[in-house]
């Protein structure tokens, strides 16, 4: 089966990678100034060198700190695929596996990221939702938006609406009905989905697609 990290940058690495930077930045400050005291040194370019190389080493300890952790941190939780199933193993719950023999049901969304967070502003959260039976899997990546065209099949993903417009009265009971099972979807997604790096999302969309259109046949 094909294996998937899943949530590659969770809290704990979140947490750490700017510990390790500010680690370095004091360190530096710090010891620059020890370090030139020990030597004897009293040259003034020499003395204020420690504030560069402290911002230095915070960003080059933040960007290797955090490729390293990323590769030998999982966070536990991953996505098995292959032909006969797509199982999302969850690190203290019972593993959740569609049969891609069984009839499922897929939902598809997206929205504009629209609060500065880890995510840049602006950028596309997309995500799908498989149903088969008691059995759900939601997933999603976020993506910049000039990338959207590289996305498979785009138009599948329907725009989520804002709550408030659900009470507005010209909306189609039909579209209100599907913004409605989609905005469910969406607290099922905040709550526990399983978030891919993009390329990643972009390998399981085109699985799970063809495996969907080869149901309907």
């Amino acid at each position: 089966m094909q294996r998937i990290a899943v949530d590659v940058e969770h809290t704990g690495i979140r947490v750490v990678v700017p510990l390790l930077a500010t680690g370095a930045l004091l360190l530096v400050l710090w010891g620059g100034p020890l370090l030139l005291d020990a030597l004897g040194t009293q040259e003034s370019l020499l003395r204020s060198l420690p504030f560069p190389l402290a911002i230095v080493a915070a960003i080059s300890v933040a960007f290797i700190g955090d490729r390293l952790l990323k590769k030998h941190w999982p966070s536990g939780r991953a996505i098995l695929v292959d032909g006969r199933y797509l199982v999302l193993q969850e690190r203290k719950e019972p593993d959740r596996v569609v049969q891609w023999a069984n009839r499922a049901n897929l939902l598809t969304w997206r929205f504009a990221v629209s609060r500065r967070s880890r995510v840049p502003r602006g950028h596309l959260c997309l995500a799908w939702q498989i149903t088969q039976d008691e059995t759900q899997i939601t997933v999603y990546t976020f993506l910049d938006p000039k990338k959207l065209d590289t996305v498979p099949a785009a138009d599948m993903f329907t725009p989520l609406a804002p709550r408030r417009s659900l009470d507005d009265e010209r909306l189609s009971m039909r579209i209100a009905g599907q913004q409605r099972r989609l905005l469910q979807a969406e607290n099922e997604r905040w709550q526990g989905g399983a978030e891919l790096l993009p390329e990643s999302f972009l390998t399981l969309w085109e699985i799970v697609r063809e495996r969907m259109q080869l149901q309907q046949e």
